[in-house]
Order: structure tokens, then sequence, then C-alpha cells
């Protein structure tokens, strides 16, 4: 019978310890970090498998949850190098006194080094003439990661970005400190098959 109940109680506390694990993906900032949490979340949950007796199922999620997928993570991430901004502005948001001295440019660079990404800035002319409601379609069908706009009404900069990339939602939080930027998500579109 005391066997039985250090078994429970080691499940109890694992599922405890399961509790924080996600708490801690969900808010830390590092990738890096969030990838051995995952893995440790994994191990934990294949840890809990075999203590219900489910070898089986807990050699699949060591497989799977602790190997496979951190591994598309850290392929994902490294992939992602460079952030590409197209600037239809065309102020001095980015470029001010012939350099990259603006509001705009310091707070990508800030937000380009703090996730080590390269910053790519364009404002090719071809692309900056397309209407506004061409931009959600730019951003699809091109490698723009980010279109910057400005609403001369209310003088705001609009920084319009794919809802689907972390990276836009991330950049929210950063923008919100600042009262002339905001930045808009597109939905993603269903182009069917």
């Amino acid at each position: 019978m005391g066997n039985l109940d250090m078994l429970s109680l080691t499940a109890y506390a694992l599922q405890v310890l399961l509790i924080i694990m996600a708490i801690s993906i969900v808010v830390h900032k590092n990738n890096g970090t969030i990838i051995i949490l995952i893995t440790t979340f994994s191990l934990i949950t294949a840890s809990l498998y075999v203590i219900n007796k489910a070898p089986d199922v807990a050699i699949a999620e060591v497989a799977i949850g602790s190997a496979i997928i951190p591994l598309i993570y850290v392929i994902s991430i490294s992939r992602q190098r460079e952030f590409i901004v197209l600037d239809k502005a065309m102020d001095d948001f980015i470029i001010a006194d012939n350099a990259f001295t603006g509001v705009g440019y310091v707070l990508l660079k800030r937000f380009t080094d703090f996730y080590h990404l390269e910053l790519n800035i364009c404002n090719d002319v071809r692309l900056c003439s397309l209407g506004a409601g061409r931009d959600q379609l730019l951003c699809e069908q091109t490698n723009v990661d980010l279109i910057v706009t400005k609403d001369d009404e209310r003088n705001v900069y609009i920084l319009k970005g794919k809802a689907s990339s972390v990276l836009t939602y991330k950049l929210e939080a950063m923008a919100r400190d600042y009262d002339n930027i905001e930045v808009v998500k597109f939905k993603d579109r269903d182009f069917g098959d």
C-alpha cells in the first residue's frame, strides 16, 4: 500500500510540474529556452505515461515530443535570419537626414537585435505603388515581413504584418511604447485549392 501511495504522490508532483512548465513556455521570451522547456515538458509527460502503465505511448512521446518537434523548432528558428520591411511611407520615419536614424528605424533595429535578425529595409517603387488594399496580398506572396505606411489624417505610422507570424505579435508589444505607431495584423485568408 505504501508503494502505491508513493507512486500516486509522484504522479501528482509531476502533474504540478507540468502546469509550471506550461506556464513557463507561454511566458518565456527566449526561443532557445522555450525549446528546452518543451522538451522537458514532453519528458515529464512520458514519465506520467509510464506511471500509468502506457510504455508504448511514453516511447512515442519521447521520440516525437522530445526529439522530432524540438528539432523542427530549431530548424525553423535558424532559418529565420532576416526581417524584411517594405517602407511605403518613404519619409523620415525610417531614414532621417540621409541616415538610418528615424524613430521607426530605431524601433525596428531594437526589435531585430533582440531577436538576432538582420534588418533589411527596402522601398521598391513598384511595390510601394500598389494600393493599400494589396498590402495583405503583398505580404502573403512575397518575403516581406512588414509593410510601413502612414495615415496622414491621424499622423500615425502603421506597421502591417501577418497575424500568423509570432514576430508580428512581439513587435506589437514593443510598439506599445510609441504613441504614433500602430501595428495591424493581417488575418490569414483561405485561398482554396
